[in-house]
Order: C-alpha cells, then structure tokens, then sequence
C-alpha cells in the first residue's frame, strides 16, 4: 500500500516498498526515526539532502527497544506534523509501517553488539540496545540504503550500529549528525515536549555542567576522570539536577571507562527530569 501526498511518497507495506525502491535510479540515503520530528531529526535530513541521492524518512516507534511499557505508551506521536515537516524539507518517501508489517506474531531473532551496550545506557535499560540493534538492521534490509545518518546526542547508539555493520559486512556509509541544541543548551529531543515547566527551565544545566568540565579540561589540562565526574556530579546535585542516573568518561571508540582524560574521550551522562530521562554529551 502507498500514498502520495504531493512530493512526498508514503509507504507503510514492506511488500510495496521494495517495489517501489527496486525503481529508482539513484543511491539511497536513509534517516530512521521514532517520529516527533525536532530540529535535531531535520539537520540531518539536511545533510542527507546535500548528498543528491534519494532521500528516505523512516517513522517507527520500535517496541522491543522499550524495556518499560509506560515509557513506550507515553512516547509522543505526532504523524500529522511530522509529514508536514517532511514535506517542507521536501524528502522523497517516509516509510511509516505498522508493528504488524515489522513483528509477525512469532518473531523471535535479536541482534545483540555485546561490548559495546555493557556500559553507561546499556546498564539501566536491558534489551534496549538489542532492540534497537535488531530494528535498525531490519530496516536496512528493507531499505537497502547506500548511505543512513545518525546523530550524536546518541553516541553509544551510534558507535554500536557502526559496529554492526561491520561486523555483519554492511555496505553501508554512516553519517554522522552533530547534537543540535535549544538557544539555552539544551540538547533537542523528542522527550523535551513530556517536560513540566519548571523541569524545562532545569534541563540546560545538563549541558552547562558539561561545558564547566570540559573548560577543566581544555584550560587547566584536569585529567582526572574522578575528579572530572565529582565536579560534575556537584554541580547537578547543587543545581537541582539530584537524580543522575550516570556520569562516565569512557574512549570514544571502545566506550570503555578511562582514569586519565585525553583529547577526544567523552563525558556522558544520564539525568532524570520527574519521569522523563534526558542522556547528553561532550567530547574532550
């Protein structure tokens, strides 16, 4: 099943989508998204559409990447704006299936990239990054892109998914997408819409807290990762930011703690906001 809504192409059967795809003439360049499009997702769409190749919009909220059920039932959803959105940027084809189209009843693989989820997200949230891992892949294998792009606010979720394509042989270039952020610092999300108020005016803290360290870093040469994460985790604490769920410092590549910052390690952490969990970093 497809439906055109001027230039932009909507898919939702798997089947038709293939079809469709087996037409073009062009390289394909594919962003997956969980829908309530923000800025963030739009930059790198923009990037994709700098490539001139086809470009594709996935919207699926993936189930088995939610190892709370409220979480997944509170998750925004906002199609109607998201098309729009979609529409101005002038994306050739948004794939949107229904959960039937991705898990049939007796769905039963998963893809797991083991060392890489073993810390920061990986440790408090079980099955997440096997969920996601195992979306991403099955969306590359409907899509078939040549190209997928990522941001960086998600940075263990991009360094697994590199992982697994070249684990796996992939043919797959992946883009990477700077964090695009509010006018006060604030790295966008879909989440930040579920924010209270007063929650909404907390949040920037997140990310002054890492620029404070950062600064530690850069002008006093502090390489301390203990030190590093006690200044910061202060710094939350003092700033009403009192529910961290982490604070790490691990190398880029490995996402292995390290005891001794050097250039190109990150700093990330996991802060709650009443119900909503917000995750940032920053590269040394």
């Amino acid at each position: 099943m497809s439906k055109k809504v001027n230039s932009l192409k909507i898919l939702k059967s798997i089947n038709s989508t293939k079809k469709y795809l087996k037409k073009l003439d062009k390289p394909i360049v594919f962003i997956p998204t969980m829908g309530a499009l923000h800025n963030g997702h739009l930059s790198l769409i923009e990037i994709g559409k700098k490539l001139d190749v086809h470009t594709i919009v996935s919207i699926f909220i993936n189930p088995i990447q939610f190892n709370d059920k409220k979480d997944l039932e509170k998750y925004p959803r906002t199609l109607i704006r998201d098309i729009e959105k979609l529409k101005a940027l002038k994306v050739d084809t948004l794939f949107a299936p229904n959960i039937k189209n991705i898990f049939d009843k007796n769905f039963q693989t998963n893809v797991s990239v083991k060392n890489l989820q073993k810390n920061l997200c990986g440790l408090n949230r079980p099955g997440h990054f096997d969920g996601m891992a195992t979306i991403v892949l099955k969306l590359f294998n409907i899509l078939k892109p040549d190209y997928a792009i990522f941001g960086k606010k998600d940075f263990q979720q991009l360094e697994i998914i590199k992982r697994m394509c070249l684990d796996l042989n992939l043919n797959i270039k992946i883009i990477e997408g700077k964090i695009i952020r509010e006018k006060n610092g604030l790295a966008m999300s879909s989440r930040n819409s579920l924010l209270t108020k007063n929650n909404l005016l907390l949040a920037p803290k997140i990310y002054e807290g890492l620029k404070l360290v950062k600064r530690d870093f850069t002008d006093c040469n502090q390489v301390n990762s203990q030190l590093v994460i006690k200044k910061l985790n202060d710094f939350y604490i003092n700033n009403g930011l009192k529910r961290i769920d982490y604070i790490e410092i691990v190398d880029k590549k490995t996402l292995e703690k390290v005891r001794k910052i050097k250039k190109g390690d990150t700093i990330a952490v996991a802060v709650k906001l009443g119900k909503i969990r917000l995750i940032d970093n920053l590269q040394f």
